[in-house]
């Protein structure tokens, strides 16, 4: 009976510290002076493995009206098969006109999202590979429309649809998020 006892106790304290390890995927928002969330990561493990998402640019200066491309980035993976992500934009100052995932990277299943431009989401953007993608990588090129000026956050956040995975086994991303502003 004791050999079950020492055993379930081990399993317990395992299960234990594999709970903290998740619990460490957390994130803060904060208010970025306009009403708007901004989200950033504050985990030490994703800061460790070093896997992000983010845009092709870190700040964009458009004209009311004009048309801008960013393509979504996937940064220093080990080798992952894939995930979801979902964008958030003020839509009072964009609109995302269309979404193509990169299928010669992404060859398994993708799906290119659902825009909503008046709740400024772009959700479930969903792409995969079979074989796993290392390293750098074009996820998605996401193309918007300046329709008034100011400025705006577009962000990155991971979606429920898919976790991002490598060798079956969730890991963990950060987000990078891009600043517009429409002169």
């Amino acid at each position: 009976m004791n050999y079950y006892r020492k055993n379930f106790t081990t399993a317990a304290v395992m299960l234990t510290s594999l709970l903290s390890l998740i619990a460490c995927d957390q994130t803060s928002n904060q208010a970025d002076g306009s009403g708007f969330i901004q989200t950033e990561a504050t985990d030490t493990v994703s800061a460790v493995l070093g896997s992000s998402v983010s845009f092709s640019n870190s700040k964009i200066s458009v004209d009311e009206g004009e048309q801008f491309t960013l393509k979504v980035l996937a940064n220093d993976f080990s080798k992952s098969e894939g995930g979801a992500i979902t964008l958030n934009f003020k839509p009072e100052l964009l609109q995302a006109t269309s979404v193509n995932i990169d299928s010669s990277i992404w060859d398994f299943v993708s799906k290119n999202g659902q825009i909503d431009n008046a709740k400024g989401t772009v959700s479930d953007i969903l792409f995969s590979s079979y074989k796993g993608v290392s390293g750098d990588a074009v996820i998605a090129t996401i193309e918007f429309k300046s329709i008034n000026k100011g400025s705006s956050n577009i962000s990155i956040e991971k979606s429920s649809a898919n976790p991002f995975a490598s060798n079956g086994e969730i890991m963990t991303v950060t987000f990078v998020n891009t600043n517009v502003t429409s002169n």
